[in-house]
């Protein structure tokens, strides 16, 4: 028996209605593991080039690993896939909560949408029984009320609901798909495709167990998992104040920019400490943790008064989001953020996008090239946490200038021109993470070396391999001494196992948040287990460098070059403040040594021949 998988996914035209599910062969699981690198197989295989983002040939999926719903810690995550409509590339955006395992528990590894329903409907899927139902009654609501009816409507106060919310009806481009309230699938506009498909929410229920091939096997690498949580001081971190406990910390050391990257380190907005996760403990009303995870990192808090008061209860907003809406626009109001949470989990709407699209607004406003009658009276200066909260709301409603800014910050510089591409802090169309390149140069080639382009999360193997920290105890995943700032030609090498690394990990199921800083969580040996495979560090890291090459295919295929994808010049210059003033990243050549290391021609983008033929690609992608 295979343990991991359900060995099912289901496949949904919405232009017909019709719903068809396929087995999958034991070779395909092996090959691209599951997440990502399932949903680049089915996509790269079944959907048309040059489809439009927005149109029926685009597919949306959703796709778990083979350690979703299983006994492995901290692998609650699941993997939506599509082409974005923000960037017109490969898409990948990964959660967490409880809806991955519960779709495995439902009886599917994956379920993949195509076309446009004639009307809004909803998915349900109970226990291998699927069926399209009318949402016409939903189109409308916000995530929190959609799926409070569905609750109800169904009967089953159990199910797990994705969906999107107003902001992704009207197809903004950096609407995000939402689970229990607060879990955002958010990047790359998977909302916005959602929303073009008329396919309002997904919800499932099952009661199936997952299988797990080796459960003995497991329990010793489970149980060296368990502790190494307890020991790390990342993880206890997080277990004690989420991933915005340290903000302040991070701005100390120049992991992140002040007012929308011009600015850097502690002195420039001393009152950064404002927006550590250690002054809204007196807003929390529990911990919170996804699916099988020890570290919970999250919190449920309740804001029921002042200027900022939001209805119900809000998660509590995590670094990417404090930094965006507070770093960025120059804003210490924490109560503000927390507001701001609610709006983009409500309306579901990127936070990391939103918060920059904000900050480049106000940079415009600043410079005198957008004013009060364009912002309709809104007055958009430099932390003024009730501006940012008005312009906020006008974004995800697509009111007034909001609807300028709804679909990122390159299409509104576009659009308003006057030298404001300047403002626009993008890696093609997609807005920069809260972490500057030249705090880690990994960082820079991650962000444009990787197929959807400014992946927060992507570059976190190769940043620890370049700090020197190991991924791990066999001898593929050790650090080799390299300078940070330096050593270029050698890094090739270096970032390519990094990017396999976090591959490998996320299409399995696995949260980065395990890996980051503890070295030894063992994914191949859990893979094993779980399987029942005879599976070993090198095809674990083989299947990694495989996903990575059919992503990157299927943006050649799209007609992209890797010239398209490339840091603006804000992040590019030496910083002039901070702990990394004077520092200067040659992101290009980086880029150079990943593209060779990795087996890509650095001028089309195109895998060699030999890459392909290496990784068994070779027949998949002969329309390149």
């Amino acid at each position: 028996m295979l343990g991991g998988y359900m060995g099912e996914i289901l496949f949904v035209d919405l232009s017909k209605g019709k719903i068809t599910e396929e087995s999958v062969p034991d070779g395909v699981y092996r090959d691209f593991i599951g997440g990502i690198g399932l949903g680049a197989r089915v996509l790269y295989e079944r959907m048309k080039p040059k489809a439009d983002p927005l149109g029926p040939d685009n597919m949306l999926g959703f796709v778990t690993g083979p350690f979703t719903g299983t006994p492995v810690p901290a692998s609650g995550r699941y993997t939506v896939v599509t082409k974005s409509p923000l960037t017109g590339a490969w898409s990948d955006t990964n959660s967490g909560g409880s809806f991955g395992p519960e779709l495995k528990a439902a009886g599917y590894d994956a379920v993949f949408f195509s076309g446009i329903s004639p009307k809004p409907v909803y998915l349900w899927l109970s226990s291998g029984k699927a069926e399209l139902k009318d949402a016409s009654h939903l189109w409308g609501k916000d995530t929190v009320d959609t799926e409070d009816t569905l609750l109800k409507e169904l009967n089953e106060p159990k199910a797990r609901i994705a969906c999107i919310g107003p902001s992704g009806e009207s197809c903004s481009l950096i609407a995000g798909i939402v689970t229990e309230k607060g879990h955002l699938a958010g990047r790359g506009g998977a909302g916005a495709v959602m929303g073009s498909k008329r396919l309002k929410a997904v919800a499932v229920r099952g009661n199936k167990k997952v299988p797990v091939a080796n459960a003995e096997k497991l329990r010793a690498p489970r149980e060296a998992t368990l502790k190494s949580f307890q020991t790390s001081d990342f993880q206890k971190g997080l277990y004690a104040l989420g991933p915005g406990g340290g903000t302040s910390h991070l701005v100390g050391m120049g992991e992140v920019g002040i007012k929308n990257w011009l600015l850097f380190g502690i002195e420039s907005m001393p009152t950064c400490t404002n927006l550590d996760t250690a002054n809204v403990e007196k807003y929390k009303l529990r911990r919170a943790a996804c699916h099988g995870c020890p570290i919970a990192c999250g919190a449920i808090l309740e804001l029921k008064e002042g200027p900022f008061a939001v209805p119900g209860e809000v998660n509590r907003p995590q670094y990417e989001t404090l930094a965006a809406f507070g770093l960025m626009c120059l804003n210490d109001n924490v109560e503000s953020i927390i507001k701001a949470n609610s709006i983009c989990n409500r309306y579901g709407v990127d936070t990391i996008s939103a918060g920059s699209i904000i900050a480049f607004a106000i940079e415009c406003y600043d410079h005198g090239i957008i004013s009060d009658k364009d912002t309709g009276g809104i007055k958009l200066t430099w932390g003024n946490a009730k501006a940012i909260i008005a312009m906020l709301e006008k974004m995800v409603r697509r009111e007034g200038f909001g609807a300028v800014l709804a679909d990122g910050a390159k299409k509104a510089s576009g659009k308003i021109g006057k030298g404001s591409e300047e403002f626009a802090m993008h890696v093609h169309g997609r807005e920069i993470p809260m972490h500057d390149t030249r705090n880690w140069p990994a960082r820079s080639a991650g962000y444009v070396v990787d197929a959807e382009a400014s992946n927060h999360c992507f570059s976190d193997g190769a940043m620890m391999l370049e700090l020197g920290v190991p991924l791990g105890f066999d001898p593929a995943l050790q650090a080799p001494k390299v300078e940070l700032h330096g050593d270029y030609e050698n890094k090739g090498p270096l970032y390519k196992t990094g990017f396999e690394f976090f591959e490998l990990l996320s299409s399995a199921g696995l949260c980065a948040f395990a890996t980051i800083f503890n070295p030894g969580v063992p994914v191949a040996e859990f893979i094993a287990a779980v399987t029942g495979w005879d599976f070993t560090w090198a095809e674990g890291l083989n299947a990694g460098h495989r996903i990575l090459t059919l992503r990157q295919a299927f943006n050649v295929r799209e007609g992209l070059t890797p010239e398209e994808f490339k840091l603006p010049q804000r992040m590019v210059l030496s910083a002039t403040t901070g702990p990394n003033a004077g520092v200067k990243v040659d992101v290009n050549a980086l880029t150079t040594h990943c593209f060779a290391a990795l087996g890509w021609d650095i001028k089309t983008g195109k895998p060699y021949r030999r890459t392909l033929i290496n990784l068994g690609l070779d027949e998949l992608t002969k329309d390149l």
